[in-house]
C-alpha cells in the first residue's frame, strides 16, 4: 500500500517536472526567436546605415 502511494507521488512529481521542463523549453525557444529577431533588426540597421554612408559619399555635397 505504501509502495503504491510512493509510486503515485513519484509519478505526480515527474509529471510536474515534465511540465516545468516543457515551459522552460518554450521560454528558451522564445528567447532564441527574440535573439534571431534582434540579429535581423541589427542587420537591417547596419544595411540602412551603410546605404546612408554610401549616399553621403556619392553625393556632391557630402
Amino acid at each position: 500500500m505504501q509502495l503504491s502511494v510512493v509510486s503515485c507521488q513519484l509519478s505526480v512529481v515527474s509529471g510536474q517536472w515534465s511540465v516545468v521542463s516543457g515551459q522552460w523549453s518554450v521560454v528558451s525557444g522564445q528567447w532564441s526567436v527574440v535573439s534571431c529577431q534582434l540579429l535581423v533588426v541589427s542587420g537591417q540597421l547596419s544595411v540602412v546605415s551603410g546605404q546612408r554612408c554610401t549616399n553621403q559619399t556619392l553625393s556632391p555635397c557630402g
